[in-house]
Parts: C-alpha cells; sequence; structure tokens
C-alpha cells in the first residue's frame, strides 16, 4: 500500500494549507432577513463556531505530527476522539471533511478498510472540487487495492486534477498496476510520480525503490 506522509510533512502541508485557505473558510453565504441585532449574533455564532473547528483541527495536527514512538495506544485513540468529533460537530464543512480524512487514515492503519473505505466514499461524494476531494480519491484508491479491486483504483486514479496531486495519483496507478501484473506501465506510472514528487520537492526514495525493484525483475 502506499504509505502516507510522514507525520511531519502531512502537518506541514495541512498548516500550509490553513495558512492560505482558512479566511476563506471563515466567510459564509448570508440572507439578511433580520435587523441589525439579528445579524451581529449570526455573525457572533458564525464566528464562534469556526474558533471552535480551528481549535479542534489544530490540536488534532498537532497530536498527528508528534513522532510515532509518542503514539501509544491513549494517544491514538485521543486523535480519533478528535477526529470524531470534527466530523460530527462540524458536518459537511471542510473541518469535519478533514475528520472523515483523518479517521479513514487510522482505520486504514488498523487494516480496517471497509471503514476506511466508507469514510473516503462518503467525502468523495460530498466534498467540492479541490484538495480534499483529491486526497480522498487517492486514498480511497490505495485502500482498493488492499481489497484486490485494482481496475476501481485505476479508475479513480485516471485522470490528475491538479499537478499537485500527480504523484499522488500516479503512485497508487503504480501500484495498482503492479498488481495486475502490467509491470511496464506500473514502471511508467511510477518514473511520471517521482518526477512530479521532485518538482514539489517531495522526498522520491520510496518511488525510487519501486523503480529499482521493477528494474531488478527484469523490467526495464
Amino acid at each position: 500500500m502506499t504509505e502516507y506522509r510522514t507525520d511531519e510533512e502531512q502537518a506541514e502541508l495541512l498548516k500550509k494549507w490553513w495558512a492560505e485557505n482558512g479566511k476563506s473558510l471563515l466567510a459564509t453565504i448570508v440572507i439578511v432577513a433580520g435587523g441589525w441585532f439579528g445579524w451581529n449574533s449570526y455573525q457572533a455564532n458564525q464566528q464562534a463556531t469556526a474558533e471552535a473547528a480551528s481549535m479542534l483541527y489544530s490540536q488534532l495536527v498537532d497530536k498527528v505530527a508528534q513522532p510515532a514512538a509518542q503514539q501509544d495506544e491513549a494517544a491514538k485513540a485521543e486523535m480519533e476522539a478528535l477526529a470524531t468529533q470534527l466530523k460530527k460537530d462540524f458536518g459537511k464543512t471542510s473541518y469535519g471533511q478533514f475528520g472523515a480524512l483523518f479517521l479513514a487514515r487510522f482505520a486504514a492503519d488498523a487494516g480496517d478498510f471497509d471503514t476506511a473505505a466508507a469514510e473516503l466514499n462518503s467525502i468523495i461524494a460530498t466534498a467540492d472540487e479541490g484538495p480534499i476531494k483529491f486526497t480522498a480519491q487517492a486514498r480511497l484508491a490505495n485502500v482498493l487495492i488492499q481489497q484486490e479491486k485494482m481496475d476501481e483504483a485505476l479508475a479513480l486514479v485516471a485522470t490528475v486534477p491538479d499537478a499537485a496531486y500527480a504523484a499522488q495519483f500516479e503512485e497508487a496507478k503504480g501500484d495498482a498496476l503492479f498488481r495486475k501484473g502490467e509491470l511496464s506501465e506500473a514502471r511508467a506510472a511510477y518514473v511520471r510520480a517521482q518526477e512530479a514528487a521532485a518538482n514539489l520537492g517531495l522526498n522520491t526514495q520510496q518511488l525510487q525503490r519501486k523503480i529499482d525493484n521493477l528494474a531488478a525483475s527484469g523490467d526495464a
């Protein structure tokens, strides 16, 4: 299974995403149906909700970023509780969808691929086109590979939606093709993934190992 980014890399990416997009999450489309007092009350409620979600999200990201050696069973349970609360309390908002992404990750790490797939399918069905949906697609492809559903996985990553996700999509594509025995096509996908990862400044060692293993097996 394609490994998730390291905890530190994932946390940094999420924090970068928040810095670039956080303000837009706080903006809401409002139909003014009352007077000035009603508007102020609505604004105050929206701000309080956004602040609560942001606090939970920050706590979760900080805990995920801790070294694996510090993530004992109690820590894992706490992370799962935070992710569940985000999903439950903030519904179909970006915060709730991030909570579902983490729940899918925790389930996949535990080998519960059915639960992971259910979480990711729910995100894909409700999220707008963008980072959250694209991440869910790539991760669902990886889960489907574990479930021996190679054609379904390939369908999910057939088209790269954005250059920022080329490495994830192409690596998942390579993994599915490798499992199908289509080694030349798998190698080509891994090479594309490696090039995309290098362009983004990401670690390419894992991809290089996959390429080398194919070469060693006779596929050049």
